[in-house]
């Protein structure tokens, strides 16, 4: 179910086109069959029920898209609202969990038309990495959720693998945990949990990749980039993912870092 609203991002409005068409296309594709979009699907899954967020829990995205993690939290049990600015996006992100409610809403405005608030987490999945403002959302997010319950996310992490495909995407970083954790202890009414990183595995490959690439944004290199790669190695690069997941204590002691970071902040 979506509803629109007051604060819709207006068609002339700079953030509205968030991407053309071909990357549109592209990034579901990808966010269908990709192993990096199901392997952070499952490692979010997990970190929630970490931090004791179990199905039947109420969820706020915000910044959901076209709906990739919102469906995947539906389909798992999760009671899910998400909230995003283009109606094209939660069209879609409607169609593909029919079980959840969806807002559409320009974040910047603000949201205090929100049938509920007093929500158990609220997520914010690579959403800040593209805000001149990242600690006003992180506080939008705070003021949704109920005292001592979560704010969760992913960012983009190392400098190192900047590219022209974060360009093309519109990032203002890639965070390092330092960083990260500047943001976040800004935050009002909320205190550092955890950050974490994965992706560790990916590293090297992504080094080797944006080299290639150089720092020039393009949309061809930003759509090659989405596409699903050949069945066995796609599945090889799912399983090697999965089993760093599964080793993620002991790749914790040898502080390796990952090309995403983990965070989560608790409500006061």
């Amino acid at each position: 179910m979506a509803s629109g609203g007051p604060s819709e991002l207006a068609p002339d409005d700079p953030a509205f086109d968030i991407s053309d068409p071909e990357d549109v296309a592209a990034l579901l594709r990808a966010e269908e069959k990709h192993f990096w979009h199901r392997s952070r699907n499952r490692f979010i899954l997990a970190r929630l029920r970490h931090l004791s967020i179990s199905p039947g829990s109420r969820v706020v995205e915000l910044g959901c898209g076209a709906g990739c993690v919102a469906a995947e939290l539906a389909r798992a049990g999760y009671d899910l609202t998400g909230i995003d600015g283009h109606r094209s996006l939660i069209d879609i992100a409607a169609s593909r969990a029919p079980s959840a409610h969806f807002h559409c809403r320009d974040l910047r405005l603000g949201i205090p038309d929100l049938p509920a608030i007093g929500f158990d987490a609220a997520c914010l999945f690579d959403v800040i990495e593209h805000l001149d403002d990242p600690e006003q959302a992180l506080d939008t997010a705070v003021a949704l959720v109920r005292p001592g319950g979560y704010v969760v996310g992913t960012v983009p992490a190392l400098m190192a693998l900047w590219s022209g495909i974060d360009v093309h995407a519109g990032h203002k970083i890639r965070y390092s945990e330092a960083t990260l954790r500047d943001v976040l202890s800004r935050t009002k009414r909320a205190s550092i949990v955890e950050v974490e990183p994965f992706f560790r595995t990916l590293v090297p490959l992504l080094w080797a990749q944006r080299r290639l690439i150089g720092r020039r944004g393009t949309n061809t290199a930003s759509v090659k980039n989405l596409t699903v790669p050949l069945a066995p190695m796609n599945l090889a690069l799912f399983g090697m993912v999965t089993l760093e997941h599964a080793l993620a204590p002991t790749l914790d002691k040898l502080r390796l870092p990952g090309a995403s970071l983990w965070f989560a902040l608790q409500t006061r």
